[in-house]
């Protein structure tokens, strides 16, 4: 297992703006950076990531985390492979300890885990069938004729699946895969006769995760066979579903990232060949049509995707395929149609890659504009033909969110048509009032003055309520811990106590009660009474769950102090060092202060009671009490500037 040195090296070492860089398309914004979040669909950035904390934060769906935890939400890690990754990519040696996997931890070995294993033995089995057996010389010939080299071959894994019925299954049963584990992954085909391999005599394309985990194959049959398809997949599994992959994003992420700008084709073929080529900013849907989930992988990198189509009339409908998707989703989409017979494969290879990007410049369409175009060709002496024909261009228009870019695609069409501008608007605000009925799921009620009024009286009680106010005021304790933990606070004598220690004292007879604050309030005492003081980072990487999340949710911020204050302004805005002590100060004193206010409300009560029984002797105890804390309670309002008010009983 790794050391808990180890781990924490892993975590201080590792940027988490450049670990979630690799994946989302980052703005810088003041001191943090902003993207779309890769976790939920959102039209407006909402993906907060601060380098300061190391943490990132969605304060759309609540999502939080740092490095360790990014890598196992998005790439599908194990917590112990997300630090194995961080720990090679920051150059961290790790230190193992002798602590041996509990029973619990090995059942934990997760069904998708298993899975890719047993995947990446198969890709390592295929290639290897390529390369050094005889039997494989035929998948090797294809690959050459296609112009794929050595190097080629091994960047994207390319294999070959022997022809017979079970020689993958045999070996891999002889490496002690299970079963279950096999068929589940696709590999094999469990039958009634027996097992059968899956693949088998097909040249294989590996299909990597995002993260560079094979998650599937595509298989190519070489022998013309009318009963067999063309290309087969891997059935739909824990980890391989076809709607959410697109070929080459391992390979292509940072280079779209580079170029703001995504190529997308059709085939593996047509995505080798313009990597090979210069073009790596390329990725295929695969001959699917284009979904949701795939457009959204592609925005998380960039704004702007490129179809690259054959330019014949099959071409043309492929490329019109899915446009209104990605429209919708507020990206850019551009269009451009290769020479007649040429494909993305073929046009490369004849031109290589500077001709063909050179051809993408001088042809690349919007692909409105390239619909007009098209459908102006199309319906040029048929009335009823261009009256439909301009709906269809009315209904992409409609679907786009930003409504300064369908105000330009107004006017483009309205002049490319020779009609009125004002009634091509109207028809689009007319399409997207009846888009936005068809998507709503649940009609909203209308809400009268009166009922509007007593919602915000319930609302109003429930902010200002008891246990929402001593959620808020112990979260901002345990911040307190988070943030400045391992600093030292100097007293008057001059001598340092350390902040975390300040703190547990200054708490003496105050309980934590929030119960998803337990575990965190637990630990830091356990680490405590270890002389084992602790910035956010140990917390917000923790290993048990409850502890991370709450450390995770305590620490994001979802403002920050603009640099324009400076900038612009020429005001200094002390930094956070120079407040902490302040911050602690009045943090410590509000919490204080609601106890008091809890304190008083139960001595209200008592005393309530009290005069009901007519107990004089216990009354005037409780009356003493009340005195001393409500002398408190103006002590902590004058500390903090704020009017006492009578507690409401």
């Amino acid at each position: 297992m790794i050391s808990k040195y180890s781990i924490q090296r892993i975590m201080e070492e590792a940027r988490v703006e450049e670990v979630v860089g690799e994946y989302v398309a980052l703005k810088k914004r003041g001191a943090n950076y902003l993207g779309v979040c890769p976790f939920h669909n959102e039209k407006t950035p909402s993906f907060n990531v601060s380098p300061a904390k190391n943490i990132y934060k969605c304060f759309g769906c609540g999502k939080a985390g740092n490095s360790v935890t990014f890598l196992m939400e998005y790439a599908q890690l194990s917590y112990v492979d997300a630090l194995r990754q961080l720990a090679k990519k920051y150059n961290v040696e790790i230190e193992e300890t002798n602590e041996e996997k509990s029973k619990e931890e090995i059942e934990q070995q997760s069904l998708t885990e298993s899975i890719f294993i047993a995947n990446g033995f198969a890709q390592k089995y295929f290639t290897n069938f390529l390369l050094n057996e005889e039997a494989g010389g035929i998948g090797l010939a294809y690959f050459k004729e296609r112009g794929f080299d050595l190097a080629t071959i091994e960047k994207f894994q390319l294999g070959f699946a022997p022809d017979g019925k079970d020689i993958f299954t045999r070996h891999a049963l002889a490496n002690a895969f299970q079963k279950d584990i096999l068929v589940k992954a696709g590999l094999v085909a469990d039958h009634d006769y027996g097992m059968r391999d899956f693949f088998r005599n097909r040249v294989m394309f590996p299909i990597h995760s995002i993260n560079g985990k094979v998650q599937g194959f595509g298989g190519r049959i070489l022998k013309k066979d009318e009963k067999s398809p063309k290309y087969i997949n891997t059935s739909e599994n824990e980890v391989y579903q076809k709607s959410k992959i697109l070929y080459g994003a391992f390979f292509a992420k940072q280079a779209v990232r580079k170029y703001d700008e995504c190529f997308l084709v059709e085939g593996y073929t047509d995505v080798i060949s313009l990597h090979r080529a210069g073009i790596e900013n390329t990725m295929a849907s695969s001959g699917t049509s284009l979904t949701t989930d795939q457009i959204r992988m592609v925005k998380r990198m960039t704004q702007n995707i490129t179809m690259l189509y054959d330019g014949d009339a099959a071409g043309i409908k492929a490329a019109l395929r899915g446009t209104d998707m990605i429209l919708e989703e507020g990206m850019n989409v551009r269009i451009v149609l290769l020479p007649e017979p040429e494909d993305p494969d073929s046009y490369v290879k004849k031109v290589g890659g500077e001709g063909f990007l050179k051809y993408i410049a001088e042809n690349k369409k919007d692909v409105i504009l390239f619909k007009t175009s098209l459908f102006a060709k199309e319906a040029a002496n048929d009335p009823i033909k261009k009256s439909e024909l301009i709906r269809e261009i009315l209904v992409s228009i409609a679907k786009i969110p930003d409504p300064i870019q369908r105000a330009v695609y107004c006017k483009e069409c309205s002049q490319h048509f020779d009609m009125p501008e004002q009634l091509v608007t109207v028809e689009v605000n007319k399409l997207r009032r009846k888009l936005a009925n068809e998507t709503s799921e649940i009609p909203q009620p209308i809400i009268t003055t009166k009922e509007h009024e007593e919602i915000e009286k319930i609302h109003s009680q429930q902010v200002h309520s008891f246990p929402e106010t001593q959620k808020i005021l112990e979260e901002g304790i345990i911040r307190l811990f988070l943030e400045y933990g391992d600093w030292a606070i100097k007293e008057e004598d001059g001598s340092e106590t350390n902040i975390t220690i300040f703190l547990l004292e200054e708490l003496d007879g105050i309980e934590i009660e929030a119960p998803h604050l337990q575990a965190i309030t637990k630990l830091i005492k356990e680490e405590a009474e270890q002389n084992n003081y602790h910035n956010s980072i140990f917390y917000t990487s923790h290993q048990n769950d409850e502890i991370r999340i709450s450390a995770l949710n305590i620490t994001a911020e979802k403002y920050q102090v603009s640099d324009n204050w400076w900038t612009k302004h020429k005001i200094v805005v002390p930094e956070k060092k120079h407040l902490f002590i302040r911050d602690i100060e009045s943090t410590l004193i509000r919490l204080k202060q609601f106890y008091n206010l809890k304190q008083l409300r139960i001595i209200e009560a008592q005393i309530l009671e009290c005069q009901k029984q007519d107990n004089s002797e216990l009354l005037m105890e409780l009356m003493s009490k009340h005195i001393e804390l409500s002398k408190q309670r103006k002590e902590f309002a004058k500390l903090l500037g704020t009017i006492v008010y009578r507690p409401n009983t």
